[in-house]
């Protein structure tokens, strides 16, 4: 009698221990979880080509897509999308693209003859008696009509090369955001002064363009006989219109780079994907984003070096045109769709997002 009674008492005493003990400690960790849950302000990004960024839009699919222009202005045009902001609003002259040269190509008259014909391509471009012609090869390039690449040029500003400063500030961004795995000393740069002398080449350009300002009808040597160049850039993307109008001008063909002969074209889906390319040495030189550039060049170490700008701007945020956003507030628990982690476009997004104490998350 005495062992059943003390048997119960020893059940009933183990029962509270774990009754209280269990229900106790989870209702504070589930308390916790919560309170940290409603902490976080979360924005889902999904990686999607910006061709595709259009139909998902449409379809209800995602909530927004930032991206490079004529997306943006194809779904602005077409009532499916508004802009909730350009990257102007979020950081006024920024870099995009730029024009970089692997390490490995040690080609240097080719690498001035392709700048040349950059530099003319710009120059054709921000005339402003060439602006009906300008339209013209725009739609041409991109597929889009004219009145959609009219509005998508406004929030473009093409350059010759970009500016250390605001390229500097990439940088930052890419160490805020916690994007890099490697810092500039690991590989082999004193700090990021000495990393970007190395990276942002000036020679190249300074020659050119100060032998075109003296005088506007000067070449360079052209390419050696039997030289040969691969050369990238991004699937329609309107800032990098500097190749094809210096294809259809015939720039290229004046310093001896013939499509289909010696000079071969390569498309991408963005810029991390050039970057990969580089790393496989499958191209030479290429249009590519700044952001991109500078994470890869850091986080894989690939050896590039950039020789001329693109563009200034041109990206925007592009959401439903249904009205439910109208702040970047109203983001929180929605999908966007980014070309990719470490493009121009997701490091503007992330910039804007965590200033308002947003943080994206990928799906």
């Amino acid at each position: 009698m005495v062992k059943k009674l003390l048997a119960a008492v020893l059940i009933i005493m183990f029962s509270a221990v774990v009754f209280f003990g269990c229900s106790g400690n989870t209702g504070k960790e589930e308390n916790n979880g919560s309170r940290n849950q409603d902490q976080e302000r979360l924005v889902y990004l999904t990686q999607t080509p910006p061709p595709n960024m259009l139909e998902q839009l449409k379809a209800g699919e995602i909530d927004g897509f930032i991206a490079w222009e004529p997306f943006n202005s194809t779904a602005v045009n077409n009532g499916d999308g508004k802009y909730l902001f350009t990257s102007r609003e979020v950081w006024p002259e920024h870099p995009c693209c730029v024009l970089a040269v692997s390490d490995s190509f040690k080609d240097e008259q080719t690498v001035e003859a392709v700048t040349w014909a950059h530099i003319r391509a710009i120059r054709f471009i921000n005339e402003a008696k060439n602006r009906d012609k300008v339209l013209e090869y725009a739609s041409a390039f991109t597929g889009k009509d004219e009145e959609v690449v009219k509005k998508s040029l406004e929030n473009i500003t093409y350059v010759e090369y970009p500016a250390k400063d605001k390229f500097m500030e990439y940088y930052s961004s890419l160490v805020e955001g916690k994007l890099l795995k490697n810092t500039v000393e690991t590989i082999g740069f004193e700090d990021s002064e000495n990393f970007f002398a190395s990276f942002l080449r000036e020679d190249i350009y300074k020659k050119v363009s100060g032998e075109l300002d003296k005088d506007a009808g000067w070449k360079p040597a052209g390419i050696k006989g039997n030289a040969s160049l691969s050369l990238g850039y991004l699937a329609a993307d309107l800032h990098q219109l500097a190749l094809f109008v210096a294809e259809k001008e015939g720039y290229y063909e004046q310093v001896g780079l013939i499509t289909g002969q010696n000079l071969e074209t390569k498309m991408f889906s963005n810029g991390v994907a050039v970057m990969e390319a580089f790393k496989a040495a499958d191209i030479d030189i290429a249009y590519v984003g700044g952001a991109p550039a500078t994470l890869k060049r850091i986080n894989d170490n690939i050896p590039i070096k950039v020789v001329a700008g693109a563009n200034n701007e041109g990206s925007g945020l592009v959401v439903r045109s249904d009205g439910e956003i109208k702040t970047l507030a109203d983001l929180e628990g929605r999908t966007i769709a980014v070309p990719g982690v470490g493009t121009v476009q997701y490091t503007l997004l992330d910039k804007a997002l965590r200033e308002q104490g947003l943080r994206p998350v990928i799906k």
